[in-house]
């Protein structure tokens, strides 16, 4: 299985996720994982970006990152949040980027020996968003790696 391009993400993303389409979100690079959104598709009524959408941003950065390490490592499994935190600590005024980190090579590989083992594990994947390079919300998730369940049209295959 080959390691998954921002393109065949951001087709995933636009073809599946219906609020990834609705709020315009689009995978702007790869490494580090990135998706960036518009301001205008996302105001509240304040007129700054709705804190879900933030959310939305950083949640699917952290699914996109994952989803491309299974890829990459040709483990054919579906990968779910399954817990997570977030801490809104700015307003953004214009558009925002959520920039996802990969686990430390540690987690990883403990996350390939469960897969191994049983078939299913779990990773914590951070982000952080950003608008015109202030931080505005920083996010943690814990997020569930199920081999052999993927969903109908998943990336990988």
């Amino acid at each position: 299985m080959a390691l998954l391009d921002r393109d065949s993400l951001q087709a995933y993303l636009t073809a599946r996720i219906a609020p990834a389409r609705a709020l315009g979100l689009v995978v702007a690079g790869v490494e580090p994982l990135t998706i960036a959104a518009p301001l205008a598709a996302n105001l509240n009524d304040k007129g700054t970006a709705f804190a879900g959408s933030l959310y939305s941003a950083a949640a699917l950065a952290g699914w996109a990152l994952l989803t491309r390490w299974c890829s990459g490592e040709s483990i054919d499994a579906e990968v779910a949040l399954h817990d997570s935190t977030a801490h809104f600590v700015a307003p953004a005024r214009a558009p925002f980027r959520a920039v996802a980190r990969a686990p430390g090579a540690a987690d990883l590989e403990k996350l390939r020996r469960m897969l191994a083992r049983s078939g299913r594990g779990r990773v914590a994947v951070s982000a952080e968003v950003s608008c015109d390079e202030v931080l505005v919300m920083r996010f943690s998730g814990a997020y569930a790696v199920i081999a052999g369940k993927r969903a109908a049209g998943s990336p990988l295959g």
